[in-house]
């Protein structure tokens, strides 16, 4: 089933699927759609072979491969959802399946997916209560039943004790936060703007309010300004939505459009709107409330109280601007450590492929005889799954003098050829591998060192141990490793024999590694004729698990430069009103002796003064939220003293060379000049 070199994925569904989830038929009927020897295919497979919906409705189609041999009628043809949490380009009868694997027909099976409809109204916390001991009927298992709506699969994915409690919605709810606070900078920014150069204006408001205009008049052209500013503001970040959209699409791996997004509209005018009205509080009610009297002489009647909350606005800026660069540091340094990190295995030259058609029916030892031949090739084997996290479950194991009376223990294990312990590279601490010189070998295990804790033998070779289906022996003890990657802690896990699985995995040299792989596809064009060559490379997998963690690392350093630049711009533009304002100052110090270095210090020294404050309030904040972050991990880093150190020093650079500027320009103001200007 293949399409333009694009491999088409199959779903395994019910017969009532099509009434439990909306799908959009192109042609053909829903109606006994999934019955047996029947198939529904997707528009885009529809149109490479068949050239159009209607032309494929009556074909038949021939699968080779593990899941079906006989011929297939096309019944239906579907458009797929763009947003489908289960994308699929062929839907299959799941009776289909069991035929295939008819040992999955049991309550034992945790792999398939059941999805109901729930009668309107009922309340899913009292349906939970009533499936929560269902399957104390069928098994003795301390699983329990829930139910969850499909809308919140894809952002609750992880579980504690039967309940959704996160998942991407940590994501969500983390950047949702930096965006709020972002726009909480830059409604600082404008607040302390629009105060800090309310002296230009003391005139233009003592000459409104002497001629009669009303307080609520001037609090009503302030809002309005701010309003003004908050809508033009929303123009240009659309046009620069449109601008960074593909490369933020490229980051994120999304396929966002400004017009799917046409159904925001009103919220973003509606966020503009209090955006504006925020930004326009302070200095709408700070600057109407000027007497005119102090006012035409140029003179606040400000209390020292407004002076302080807008320097509480500067600590609150760089407070959070210094918790963005703590995050960036130590999610770069979390990055690090699970790029480098020891999982136990040996990633590197390590590739994985398909094992399907012939090679799965009846020709695999054929092919991984001819594979096993080539100089640059070093271990194959094949397996079910693949590393690291797909590996499979049970709770069914038993061994030799077991408390029956002990609660049940989860092992996970991969089941496939002899050599897959030679082939990731594991170390023995004591037995051997599995291997086709032992008939015995076809029931036996290898454990590892946290399997070995949980059945209570420190030498476990030669003792019983029954793998859920066959009782065998123990022929080996592995050293612990990472088979399910680094969120979750090593658990008790074995190897174990089985003629099936779904993937090869070669170890190959370093030298001349891309020859070793085109000798390998060539083989396998021979062997698997119609089939297609796609390997990974394990350790390439093994990253793919820390998708989400790159991007928000990556997604985190453009936050946090923008809110710094922010930030800085405030700063930049006060420090501007504060050296203006104090030019006759400066001119009198330099008359008095006085040198540059002393008036830059002088000037400075409230701005680095409030930097100071704000990194000992990020300091506690960015610890909190990075130990609940690294939470997530099994295997993290430490929390050291010198990251927050980093990002302290780094927040305090910054802000000196941003006013540096301003003040070394101040520094040399000319004292004459500086004199003769009015107050």
């Amino acid at each position: 089933y293949e399409s333009n070199s694009q491999r088409a994925v199959p779903l395994f569904a019910g017969g009532s699927y099509f009434d439990v989830f909306r799908c959009n038929f192109l042609a053909g009927s829903k109606t006994g759609a999934l019955d047996n020897n029947r198939v529904v295919i997707s528009s885009k497979l529809a149109n490479s072979l068949f050239k159009g919906p209607k032309n494929a409705i009556g074909k038949i189609v021939q699968f080779n491969n593990e899941y079906a041999t006989e011929p297939y009628l096309i019944s239906g043809v579907f458009e797929p959802s763009g947003d489908d949490i289960m994308p699929h380009d062929i839907l299959l009868s799941f009776d289909q399946f069991l035929n295939w694997r008819p040992e999955n027909n049991n309550w034992n099976n945790g792999g398939t997916q059941v999805h109901l409809v729930l009668k309107e109204g009922v309340n899913i916390d009292q349906f939970n209560a009533k499936i929560h001991d269902f399957l104390d009927k069928f098994l003795n298992t301390s699983d329990r039943l829930f139910v969850q709506k499909y809308t919140d699969t894809h952002l609750y994915g992880k579980y504690e004790n039967g309940i959704p409690v996160a998942g991407r919605i940590i994501h969500l709810r983390i950047f949702s936060w930096i965006a709020v606070f972002i726009m909480i900078i830059a409604c600082i920014n404008y607040m302390n703007l629009s105060t800090a150069q309310a002296f230009r204006r003391m005139k233009e408001i003592g000459l409104k309010k002497a001629i009669g205009a009303q307080r609520s008049t001037l609090v009503y052209q302030y809002f309005s300004e701010s309003l003004c500013i908050a809508f033009l503001s929303l123009v240009v970040a659309i046009g620069i939505i449109a601008l960074l959209l593909p490369s933020f699409n490229v980051i994120t791996g999304k396929t966002l459009t400004l017009v799917k997004a046409s159904d925001l509209i009103l919220p973003a005018l509606a966020f503009a709107t209090v955006t504006g009205f925020i930004a326009g509080i302070y200095p709408g009610l700070y600057l109407s409330r000027f007497k005119p009297v102090f006012a035409l002489k140029g003179k606040t009647d400000s209390k020292s109280g407004s002076l302080w909350f807008r320097k509480g606005l500067v600590v609150f800026q760089f407070t959070t601007s210094v918790v963005l660069i703590i995050s960036v540091i130590v999610i770069y340094q979390q990055m690090n450590f699970l790029r480098e990190f020891n999982l136990g295995y040996d990633q590197d030259h390590l590739i994985s492929f398909n094992r399907e058609g012939i090679l799965y029916e009846s020709d695999a030892e054929a092919f991984m005889s001819e594979v096993k031949k080539l100089s640059g090739v070093v271990h194959l084997s094949y397996l079910w799954g693949q590393l690291p996290g797909d590996v499979s479950g049970g709770s069914g194991m038993q061994w030799e003098d077991m408390d029956r009376e002990a609660p049940r223990v989860d092992f996970s294990f991969i089941e496939g050829g002899y050599d897959m312990a030679n082939v990731l590279g594991v170390e023995f601490k004591e037995g051997r591998s599995l291997s086709d010189k032992f008939a015995t070998d076809e029931v036996a295990v290898v454990l590892n060192e946290s399997a070995a804790q949980i059945i209570g033998y420190e030498s476990p070779v030669g003792r019983k141990f029954y793998n859920g289906h066959d009782v065998g022996q123990i022929v080996g003890l592995v050293k612990d490793f990472h088979f399910d990657g680094l969120h979750e802690e090593i658990g008790p896990f074995f190897f174990m024999y089985s003629e099936d699985g779904d993937r090869f995995m070669a170890k190959i040299r370093s030298e001349n590694q891309m020859e070793t792989i085109r000798a390998i596809e060539k083989l396998h064009k021979t062997f698997n004729p119609g089939y297609p060559f796609e390997f990974n490379f394990v350790d390439d997998s093994y990253q793919q698990q820390y998708l989400e963690e790159q991007r928000i690392s990556t997604l985190s350093k453009y936050f946090s430069g923008i809110a710094i630049t922010i930030s800085c711009l405030g700063l930049l533009a006060l420090t501007a009103f504060s050296t203006q304002r104090r030019f006759k100052e400066i001119a009198i110090r330099k008359v008095l002796g006085s040198s540059n270095l002393n008036i830059v210090r002088l000037l400075s020294r409230e701005y680095v003064f409030l930097v100071l404050v704000a990194i000992l309030i990020a300091i506690p904040i960015g610890f909190y939220l990075m130990k609940n972050w690294l939470n997530n991990f099994a295997y993290r880093i430490s929390l050291e003293s010198g990251y927050f150190i980093l990002s302290g020093l780094v927040m305090l650079l910054i802000v000196w060379f941003t006013i540096m500027g301003q003040i070394m320009n101040a520094a040399k103001v000319n004292v004459t000049e500086s004199l003769n200007t009015e107050s």
